[in-house]
């Protein structure tokens, strides 16, 4: 007796996975797709200050970091010598690692993707810039490596400063 009432209960379970394909002529409804800034165009000057709370009542998971970094030295490949580079890094990081950033010099903005671990950062360009990827590194006391490779010709320019919290 027990059979087919078991039976009878996995048949009605199993209902709802027999009818999903109901209407198979019947056309989905569009999917809506958000469109994205073009690479290099990431809106990072327009996200507002994070002021939420975490639901525990602690801090909130999301961070904002703007800083200002100063390269005092500059080298393409092995030869180095003085510099004045300067630029603003700023990432918005999701508390669990990720981040998108930004960085901005007098000549360019450049979209970066960056990892955030305990108070490191480490930022790399998406790639979306032909012949050339970025690579920047901050320490949690500053110190700071700013790198750019290149294709042609093969090459690599290496900046090395700091960067601090802007004011």
């Amino acid at each position: 007796m027990k059979f087919p009432l078991i039976a009878a209960v996995a048949l009605i379970a199993a209902l709802p996975v027999f009818a999903q394909d109901a209407a198979p002529d019947e056309a989905l409804p569009p999917a809506e797709t958000d469109i994205l800034p073009p690479g290099g165009d990431a809106p990072v000057d327009e996200i507002p200050p994070i002021a939420d709370v975490a639901p525990d009542g602690g801090s909130p998971d999301a961070t904002a970091i703007d800083m200002a970094c100063t390269f005092e030295t500059e080298c393409n490949d092995a030869e180095c010598a003085s510099s004045g580079y300067q630029g603003r890094l700023t990432i918005i990081s999701d508390g669990a690692g990720l981040a998108e950033g930004e960085w901005a010099d007098p000549s360019e903005t450049i979209s970066l993707s960056a990892i955030v671990t305990n108070g490191t950062v480490l930022a790399s360009s998406s790639g979306s810039e032909t012949g050339k990827q970025r690579l920047l590194t901050v320490l949690p006391d500053g110190k700071a490596r700013f790198t750019t490779h290149l294709t042609d010709p093969i090459m690599a320019i290496t900046y090395i400063g700091s960067c601090e919290v802007a004011k």
